[in-house]
């Protein structure tokens, strides 16, 4: 579901609207939906500061039948974003619509009535927020992914009796080929750990006030390579900075946070949680995970025990460790991660 908007222009011919588009900065695509014959695709998205959730699609089309008789022109401006997309977005198909109708006159027809455009709202967001929102949403979204894509055990064993051969039992069960599989996702869900407090640092060393601070004296060798790379926007100064860090691991990342954020990450995650049928501490967890991907990647240590159950488990632990480090940034800045999703 989304917004759904055409401006009917009085005298706009297809290369007059390719041009305003192009000047707006939208960049031709691909569309899912078969369009007539001539129709262009266009998308516009704002990266700067994370502005944009879904950004704008624009559609410039030969109209026919009743459509033809709005204005009578043969061309007409059609864009559209879903309920998903951000103010700025929302913003940017309103100012698509009004600039084209101010140019090249004619009728807008869509969700919101004739010559109407898309409701605003109060948008009291901020780079830090919007930013840090997607990053959250992106990862829970490729959680959830996995945890519902995880398949079940690909042979039935008997289960356990508490008798004498339950030994024997628990050993058939290690024979079950999936295990292999679950051992093979763990170095996954370390990435996901490991991307997520990556792409936090980056966005919150951009713009909180005692990292831009820290910039001023910050000093650090680059060779040519990464200033042309940062020249040629492939590379950012954030993503420079975090590259004298890894990630994957809780000292090097408590060290980024606490240098450039003065942020104890290892204090977050110092509570105690249940994961499964077991409480423990989450710093401890996730190291034990981290540990536990080191063995698989390097030293392919594939362990049968690991049940899908066991790395479900594995799942809920990455998840509660982003959860609590969300609540504490929640804190920080003033923001709710919950209403900008």
């Amino acid at each position: 579901m989304g917004r759904d908007l055409t401006l009917y222009s009085k005298k706009a011919n297809r290369a007059d609207l390719k041009c305003y588009l192009e000047g707006l900065g939208f960049k031709k695509c691909l569309h899912f939906w078969d369009w007539p014959k001539g129709t262009l695709n266009y998308s516009w998205f704002d990266y700067e500061d994370f502005r944009s959730i879904d950004g704008v699609s624009a559609d410039v089309y030969p109209v026919s039948g009743e459509e033809l008789e709005v204005t009578g022109n043969e061309w007409a401006l059609h864009v559209r974003n879903l309920y998903s997309a951000s103010w700025h977005d929302v913003k940017m198909l309103n100012d698509v619509l009004r600039g084209a109708r101010k140019r090249f006159g004619g009728t807008i027809k869509g969700d919101y009535g004739t010559n109407r455009y898309a409701p605003l709202w109060e948008d009291d967001s901020t780079p830090i927020s919007r930013g840090i929102s997607a990053t959250y949403s992106h990862v829970q979204r490729e959680l959830s992914a996995v945890r519902f894509a995880l398949p079940g055990p690909s042979a039935h064993f008997a289960e356990p009796t508490g008798g004498k051969i339950d030994d024997f039992i628990e050993y058939t069960q290690t024979l079950d080929p999936s295990r292999v599989l679950y051992n093979g996702l763990v170095p996954f869900s370390v990435a996901m750990f490991e991307y997520f407090f990556s792409q936090a640092f980056q966005i919150l060393i951009k713009y909180d006030n005692f990292a831009l601070e820290k910039r001023q004296s910050h000093r650090q060798k680059l060779d040519f390579d990464t200033l042309l790379e940062v020249e040629r926007k492939e590379e950012t100064v954030e993503s420079v900075i975090a590259r004298n860090y890894t990630f994957q691991n809780i000292d090097q990342l408590n060290k980024a946070y606490k240098d450039w954020l003065g942020i104890d990450v290892r204090k977050i995650l110092y509570k105690k949680k249940r994961i499964g049928s077991s409480v423990t501490f989450l710093e401890n967890r996730i190291a034990d995970i981290i540990q536990y991907r080191h063995g698989i990647v390097h030293h392919f240590a594939i362990d049968r025990s690991l049940t899908q159950q066991g790395y479900i488990h594995i799942l809920e632990a990455v998840e509660k460790a982003i959860a609590e480090f969300i609540a504490f940034i929640e804190r920080r800045y003033d923001f709710k991660v919950d209403d900008h999703l």
